[in-house]
């Protein structure tokens, strides 16, 4: 009876162990795959996701589903996802919302601890913009009022702790200066106020800013990024003004953890390759995200999300979000 039970009990082990093989082994994809968007249909997220896709759509012949699930500050859908099997055919659009919720957060999901990265597949470069008829001439100006006097400079943006005030507080900061981060609902309300002459400026990506530069109303001092960006090659960097500061939004892709690694590996290559299409290329020079390579593989995204993570960590606390 004893050698019965442990007959099958092998049996069963060796049954369990075949399942799981059967997971990773089994035909892959054999149904759709859906990306999940955790923002709105027609923003900057979903945009560059759909460019993805369609490249995707132009090497392999797999059905792609886009799925839009907008809230809670792009946690709703990070946690939707976390939620599903870990089986390769639902792939998370990562923002930098999600590495600052990680700082901060408002769900039970977490990127790190949850997901494995695919890759980082878009690095956005910042200029620092006023109006084209402000007294300030370079960045000097600007940085000289700044610290005579201390929290009048006033800049905006549209993220209260998110992404756009740690972005203008922490340049501000590497440069000697105590800004006054003033909250707006949209891009349109904050460039009205800087042609207003409400307050100083923005800290903002060129793809937002850049027809008004180009038009006179705007003007930008500096672009936060290692070199002279192709599309205001007269603005000088951070780099070469002596500022140690490139920080820039970032948009990756990721599965839940757990995903057999050749699943991750075929959703890496195939992703990959959708990057070098001509529609997806167009999308990049349309959006100006040229100019500093956007592709990180699975390791080195993750160790960039740690970097940016601990980065934000330390401005929200200097900032009185978290202790």
């Amino acid at each position: 009876m004893k050698k019965a039970i442990c007959f099958l009990a092998v049996f069963v082990v060796m049954g369990l162990a075949a399942d799981v093989v059967n997971v990773s082994a089994a035909a892959y994809p054999e149904r759709a795959i859906e990306i999940l968007v955790p923002f709105g249909v027609g923003g900057g997220s979903d945009t560059a996701a759909r460019a993805v896709v369609e490249g995707m759509k132009k090497h392999e012949k797999y059905p792609l589903v886009i799925n839009n699930m907008p809230g809670g500050g792009a946690t709703k859908g990070m946690l939707y996802v976390a939620q599903q099997p870990a089986d390769g055919y639902t792939v998370l659009a990562v923002t930098t919302s999600h590495l600052i919720d990680a700082v901060k957060p408002k769900t039970r999901a977490q990127i790190l601890r949850d997901f494995d990265p695919l890759m980082r597949i878009q690095w956005d470069t910042s200029a620092v913009t006023i109006s084209g008829d402000s007294k300030f001439k370079t960045l000097a100006d600007l940085i000289e009022f700044g610290k005579s006097k201390p929290k009048m400079l006033k800049f905006a943006g549209t993220s209260p702790g998110g992404w756009a005030e740690i972005q203008t507080v922490a340049f501000f900061k590497k440069a000697g200066v105590e800004v006054t981060f003033v909250p707006f609902d949209s891009g349109a309300e904050i460039k009205a106020a800087i042609l207003g002459g409400h307050i100083h400026g923005a800290v903002e990506e060129l793809a937002e800013t850049l027809p008004l530069i180009e038009a006179g109303k705007l003007k930008s001092l500096a672009v936060i990024m290692e070199k002279r960006h192709p599309a205001l090659p007269n603005v000088p960097c951070t780099k070469e003004l002596g500022i140690d500061y490139t920080h820039g939004l970032m948009r990756a892709w990721a599965v839940k953890k757990g995903t057999p690694p050749d699943r991750q590996k075929f959703l890496h290559d195939w992703i990959k390759k959708s990057l070098d299409t001509p529609l997806y290329v167009k999308f990049v020079q349309d959006n100006h995200l040229y100019a500093r390579p956007g592709y990180l593989g699975p390791e080195e995204t993750r160790k960039y999300w740690e970097e940016e993570i601990k980065f934000y960590g330390d401005v929200l606390k200097d900032l009185g979000y978290v202790k």
